[in-house]
């Protein structure tokens, strides 16, 4: 018995198709949204129940005692693959029971209702992961706004009423009148080795900013060298082009590691995405799938029950 579909004029306007097969019709809606919700919450339900069934199984070859333990990779690698396989499973169940209660005879309408329902499950399980992701960000920020409050109160009734009228802290205050009271041009045999490090650290800075203080920093720190360590001017002239060659190459190495861990975390990243985009792909042609399959299986039913 032959079967064969036409379109009645306006019907598109009505979003309705009507499907001629054999000596009866069935006229339907293009899409029907509670058949998709349907397929919907069975695609959701039947990943969460293939999901627990893959933790049983994983956790119980979990032994301990007995040293058959997997490894961290490879109970990694099984649950990768059982999570695509149920998603698969999942996604094409739900594609097919969307396009079987949409009651469709057309392919392409069953194809379209498994992809919507793929896309609507999509976007529930995005969600609901955003949603975790949030509370836990919100969770975060208000216990450290908590502890900067803690931490402000703290601060607020520590401080000298001096201080904070004038804004500086008694620290400040105690390095300014040191600085005051330094001499000049201090003997730099009996600085002390406390104001030796003072010296050397401020012109250390000034060396590192570069310029034309730069030479005199320098200069200024080999001398206080020099003294404190009671040896030549070439021989603490030395000793500080290696210690800024030791540190230049520790700087050098450091960027050199941020930049590979960059690459790392790039190439990762660009893995994770494509891995991402496959295993979508994979899900959307098994709704797709599963929604043809339901037409056909439609179809065959209709024909059967009309002759």
């Amino acid at each position: 018995m032959s079967a064969s579909s036409y379109t009645p004029p306006g019907a598109h306007l009505l979003g309705e198709t009507t499907t001629v097969v054999g000596s009866g019709s069935h006229t339907h809606r293009r899409i029907s949204w509670a058949a998709i919700f349907g397929g919907v919450i069975l695609t959701v339900t039947v990943q969460l129940l293939l999901s627990f069934l893959g933790s049983g199984i994983g956790l119980s070859q979990v032994d301990v005692n007995g040293g058959t333990t997997p490894s961290a990779g490879s109970l990694g690698m099984g649950a990768g693959i059982w999570w695509i396989v149920s998603s698969c499973i999942a996604l094409a169940f739900g594609g097919y029971v969307a396009a079987w209660l949409a009651g469709i005879e057309h392919r392409f309408d069953g194809v379209l209702h498994g992809l919507i329902a793929w896309g609507i499950s999509m976007l529930l399980v995005l969600y609901f992961l955003s949603s975790a992701i949030g509370g836990i960000v919100g969770g975060g920020f208000s216990a450290l706004g908590s502890l900067t409050k803690a931490a402000g109160s703290g601060i607020s009734d520590a401080a000298k009423p001096m201080a904070q009228a004038a804004g500086i802290s008694p620290e400040m205050l105690q390095q300014q009148a040191q600085g005051f009271l330094q001499p000049a041009n201090p003997d730099l045999t009996t600085m002390s080795a406390q104001d030796a490090q003072k010296d050397v650290a401020a012109n250390l800075v000034t060396f590192t900013k570069g310029g034309s203080d730069a030479s005199a920093a320098k200069e200024r720190i080999i001398t206080v060298m020099a003294a404190q360590m009671h040896v030549s001017h070439d021989q603490a002239a030395k000793k500080f082009d290696d210690a800024q060659a030791k540190s230049q190459k520790a700087r050098d190495q450091a960027v050199q590691d941020a930049k590979n861990a960059a690459d790392a975390s790039a190439a990762a990243a660009s893995k994770g995405a494509f891995a991402a985009f496959g295993m979508l792909l994979l899900g959307a042609i098994c709704a797709a799938i599963g929604g043809a399959i339901a037409v056909q299986r439609r179809v065959h039913v209709t024909t059967r029950s009309l002759r």
